[in-house]
């Protein structure tokens, strides 16, 4: 998937509040025992909403990902170069721009279910670091009731209904990890970074959908997408009553992982 078009919308989409960001860097360094001089490596750094925050702390960082537009905007967030700071483009689909046993911490925020669940684990063995090396990775969470999560399982129910099978985040999640720990890792528990309260429109979860390329990670016609996004507007009429009817819900961050060694 390509996001340089999105580089620039990016955070305003799907942005994370500076406090927030700030709270995930704290926790991650904490799971992964973090000490001075230790090398991070984030996978789909993006533009760096979150990865900028480890540029403060005594390590040393490396962000890469294939869009170079989107690292464009993360060195923008940086008032000025960073000795400690490194971002290189790369598909992490391929091998990844790091070399062999020196990542304490391999970091990635909602990317990396995306991925080859194979090459994932196969370069994150690689590049760890022999005595001591976490992956951490982080997602999103919805309460069930929330408008976006109602939104989405409608929207999977409507392409399953055209023999269509949309990205399960969750369960691609549990199978990375299921991977990781039939290749030697052991699991650390979930755990929050960050909660808050949203407030969401249906409308909002349409207009989103309307702009993007794809839906729930697969490419269709515009025929066949559009044709999904209307009888979801329909059922979101019926359902909510009002397309712009605010509903309030708590999001979270969670980070979940393996220790390597």
């Amino acid at each position: 998937m390509n996001f340089d078009d999105q580089a620039k919308t990016f955070e305003t989409r799907t942005g994370l509040s500076e406090t927030t960001c700030q709270g995930i860097v704290k926790t991650a360094l904490a799971l992964a025992k973090i000490q001075p001089g230790d090398r991070i490596v984030e996978v789909g750094a993006g533009t760096g909403q979150i990865g900028q925050w480890f540029a403060p702390e005594s390590v040393h960082y490396l962000g890469f990902d294939l869009s170079a537009p989107m690292l464009e905007e993360f060195r923008q967030h940086l008032d000025t170069p960073q000795e400690n700071v490194h971002l290189v483009q790369g598909d992490a689909n391929q091998h990844w721009p790091v070399e062999d046993s020196t990542a304490n911490l391999i970091f990635s925020s909602r990317t990396l279910h995306l991925l080859n669940l194979e090459q994932v684990v196969q370069e994150s063995w690689r590049i760890a670091q022999a005595e001591r090396a976490v992956v951490l990775m982080g997602t999103v969470q919805r309460q069930k009731n929330s408008v976006k999560n109602q939104m989405r399982d409608k929207m999977q129910s409507l392409l399953a209904q055209k023999t269509l099978q949309g990205r399960q985040k969750n369960q691609l999640l549990r199978q990375l990890i299921e991977r990781f720990t039939q290749s030697g890792a052991s699991v650390i528990e979930p755990v929050i970074a960050s909660r808050w309260k949203v407030v969401n429109t249906p409308r909002q979860s349409l207009e989103s959908w309307r702009g993007k390329a794809n839906l729930a990670g697969m490419e269709l016609s515009e025929e066949l997408k559009q044709d999904v996004l209307d009888r979801l507007e329909i059922w979101a009429q019926e359902k909510f009553g009002e397309l712009d009817q605010p509903i309030e819900s708590e999001e979270t961050y969670r980070l979940q992982g393996v220790r390597l060694n």
